[in-house]
């Protein structure tokens, strides 16, 4: 049986500030990779050096120069997440299976735009497609005997600052999505002196963690292309990420050896859904010196994205003493703001031949440009933005993407393969402990080019691995929070059909 003992109101939001934006949220928007065609991922996103192909919209516009014919494409896809989740000495596995869509497009060549070889401009080709950016879809469970400390000492920590809980309605109302909903619960108590407790004896619970990610990013772009003379392509295009964001973490702590007094477990579960829409600009170029050689440069300016937040937490407490279990839910919380994204610079170059092609990319970006904007006229606001800024600036940095891929033609079939390395995006002074935070993308396809229909089937796996620090505490007795290992594998599938007028 559940009791409902409260429900914050909306009061308790003017008496306390909380904001769900973190520099983790802006690691998490300062590096995606396009998906796109299967084509395009069976030689490493590196299409937008060698041009024809839909995806380029989103990395190189100047490729779409290349078709020749008006072109249609489809490209769903199947996303399994495989996990991998060390905690305290304990090892677990997760996964999860996701269908999507990676890229739906058009370019449209006019029917002047290769009729005249006196032309020094080719024509004009126009695209529009949606591309996936991100994959955020993930489940990771894990679970270990903490005997050092518990969630509650970063509620007791909160709970004890006697500059900002002065009484009891403090403690009830000042931290409405976490710490105050475990005093109202009884797991934080404060007595007539003035002395914090929690439940718990300061950890010694069985812990247990689920996290539960969903979404991703797609870019609707929109670009023009034309060739001059042959041997140069220009292009540029808008695109319009779409950001769609949901994050599940629950934790639970139970006293499995009898050590807190009549405690038998607490739950707290945090629910994130994050929108957005924004836009860039991108501009391309690709040259052709000699024969089957082709050299490119693009540059992605630096994002804007328009964010919503919608956030709660929900927390429960089971007591011996107790013949029900005792809920308590924190307010709606929500809250808008701007992300700017870093830009991003790509060089790659391309050599064609008869018997098929191989191409390489190097990709440059620097996460710690990111930036969260509240835009609230509030000074608590504008310390929690230059706070949030601050650690961007301090944790991150300078990272570098290479990409190869590599075609084999043997007419009407083609064999491709593709690898793409992605270095830290941290700082060396901010990098976890312990893990290579770097992501290896490797990738094979095989593909079918009629005269009219084509078909390609890709497969793309990225490995990568993160650590994750369930809480923070500043008391030295109760440190270290332990932190768990997540390792992350990422295979997806993905199909490609496409039609050429």
């Amino acid at each position: 049986m559940r009791k409902q003992v409260f429900t914050f109101s909306l009061l308790s939001i003017l008496v306390s500030f909380s904001y769900a934006q973190t520099d983790v949220d802006a690691l998490r928007y300062s590096t995606p990779g396009v998906q796109g065609t299967a084509r395009n991922v069976a030689l490493g996103n590196t299409m937008g050096t060698i041009g024809a192909d839909i995806s380029s919209i989103s990395t190189n516009p100047a490729g779409i120069a290349k078709f020749s014919s008006t072109e249609f494409t489809l490209s769903p896809a199947i996303s399994i997440n495989k996990s991998t989740s060390t905690y305290l000495d304990n090892s677990t596995k997760d996964s999860k299976v996701k269908f999507q869509l990676a890229n739906i497009g058009v370019v449209v060549v006019s029917r002047y735009a290769n009729s005249s070889t006196n032309k020094k401009w080719n024509g004009l080709k126009f695209g529009v497609a949606v591309n996936r950016l991100a994959n955020f879809n993930s489940n990771y469970f894990f679970s270990g005997y903490n005997s050092k400390n518990s969630l509650l000492n970063n509620y007791y920590e909160k709970l004890n600052d006697r500059d900002y809980i002065t009484d009891s309605t403090d403690a009830a109302d000042n931290y409405p999505f976490d710490a105050s909903i475990a005093y109202q619960l009884g797991l934080i108590s404060i007595d007539s002196l003035g002395n914090t407790y929690t439940a718990t004896n300061n950890g010694n619970m069985q812990q247990e963690f689920r996290i539960q990610k969903s979404g991703g990013i797609n870019e609707l772009a929109i670009g023009f292309a034309s060739s001059y003379k042959e041997k140069i392509m220009v292009g540029a295009s808008i695109g319009i990420p779409i950001v769609n964001y949901t994050e599940r973490i629950r934790l639970e702590e139970k006293d499995v050896r009898d050590s807190a007094y009549d405690l038998n477990s607490f739950l707290n579960e945090t629910y994130l859904k994050t929108r957005g829409v924004g836009f860039n600009l991108k501009l391309g170029i690709i040259g052709m010196p000699i024969s089957n050689l082709r050299l490119s440069l693009a540059f992605q300016t630096p994002g804007i994205l328009f964010m919503k937040d919608a956030y709660q937490t929900h927390m429960e407490a089971d007591y011996a003493s107790q013949s029900v279990i005792y809920t308590g839910d924190s307010p709606d919380g929500a809250s808008k703001y701007k992300y700017v994204q870093p830009w991003k610079m790509t060089a790659g170059a391309g050599y064609i031949h008869k018997y098929g092609l191989v191409a390489v990319e190097y990709e440059l970006s620097d996460a710690s440009n990111s930036k969260i904007k509240i835009g609230l006229n509030d000074a608590n606001a504008k310390l929690y933005e230059n706070y949030v800024n601050n650690l961007i600036k301090e944790k991150y940095g300078i990272f570098h993407t290479i990409k190869a891929g590599v075609e084999f033609k043997y007419d009407p079939i083609r064999i491709r393969g593709g690898i793409q390395y992605r270095t830290s995006p941290f700082k060396n002074t901010s990098a976890p402990t312990g893990i290579n935070t770097a992501s290896l993308t490797f990738s094979a396809g095989i593909g079918y080019r009629g005269k009219h229909f084509f078909a390609d089937l890709a497969y793309v796996q990225t490995n990568f691995k993160e650590l994750y620090v369930p809480y923070q505490l500043n008391t030295e007795a109760w440190k270290p929070v332990p932190a768990a290992t997540l390792s992350t594998k990422k295979p997806s599938i993905i199909v490609t059909v496409g039609y050429k007028l």
